[in-house]
This record gives structure tokens, sequence and C-alpha cells, in this order.
């Protein structure tokens, strides 16, 4: 456990260095939307469901998480923007963030995360609970089950 703990925070280290690369200069992808619940005393956990569109039609993913020397639990939805996916099995993967944050009651901002395929995500998240965290989190995507894309409802043609 140890060991999982050790490599996710070396990812989140050696990723924090590429998430600080301007949004101007990427290209925009997609959406995500977004609901997981974190919970934290010293190393905290997070866990949640996503929905992801891409090229009209939509991908649910899985989200996990780790933070380190977090305390608290929280209740988070985000929306954002995808950037730089130009092929859908490069949307999974660990991304990391190198922020601390506290919040208590209703809180509201954005974060940017990026993964080592390339793919950044930008969310802008609502957050609801007391939660600090001091030190850089990383989340796990995988797209869940066999990818079966569902044709986004703006997507279909009306006469």
């Amino acid at each position: 456990m140890l060991r999982a703990y050790q490599t996710i925070l070396a990812l989140v280290v050696l990723t924090c260095g590429l998430v600080s690369t301007t949004l101007a200069t990427d290209t925009p992808s997609g959406t995500v939307s977004l609901r997981s619940t974190s919970v934290a005393a010293g190393v905290g956990v997070q866990w949640g469901d996503g929905v992801l569109t891409y090229k009209g039609k939509t991908y649910p993913f899985s989200v996990e998480g780790l933070e380190v020397l977090g305390v608290g639990y929280a209740e988070v939805t985000a929306e954002g923007t995808v950037y730089n996916l130009t092929r859908l099995k490069d949307f999974a993967g660990v991304y990391a963030s190198g922020e601390a944050s506290a919040t208590a009651g209703n809180s509201a901002s954005t974060i940017t995360m990026k993964n080592p395929n390339g793919v950044v995500l930008s969310l802008h998240t609502l957050q609801e609970g007391a939660k600090l965290t001091l030190a850089a989190g990383g989340v796990n995507i995988d797209l869940k089950g066999r990818v079966r894309a569902r044709r986004h409802p703006s997507s279909h043609n009306v006469p």
C-alpha cells in the first residue's frame, strides 16, 4: 500500500511541472462533467464518476484519487474543458495537480490537471463540505467498460 502511494506521489510530482503549460496554446477537444466524494485524514482518497463528451459522443468514466496531507470530507461537482485529446485512449491515465487548498461550506474554484499523454483538464468545481489539503494530489481516470459511445443529444440533426 505504501508503495502505491509512493508511485502515485512520484507521478504527481513529475506531472506538476507539465501542468504549468498555458491553456492558450492547448487545443480544445471536448468537455467533461463529474461528481466525486473525497475523504481525508492525513492521506485521503477520492472517488466518483463522470462523462466525457468527445466528437459528438459521450463516454462514461470513473475517477479515483489520492491526496497527501488532507483533512476533511467534501462532495465535488465539476464541469470543464478537455484539451489536446486526439485519440480517445489518451484520455485515461493519472492526472496531477499541484495545489494547496482550504474550503468550508460551498466553495468554487478552477483546477487544471494534465496526464502523461498531454491531455489537459481545466475544471470549474463546486465543493461542499470542510476540507484542507496541503500537498499535491492526483486522480486516475478510467473509461468504463467497453468503450461504447453514446450520441450526445445536441448532435442529432433536427429538421
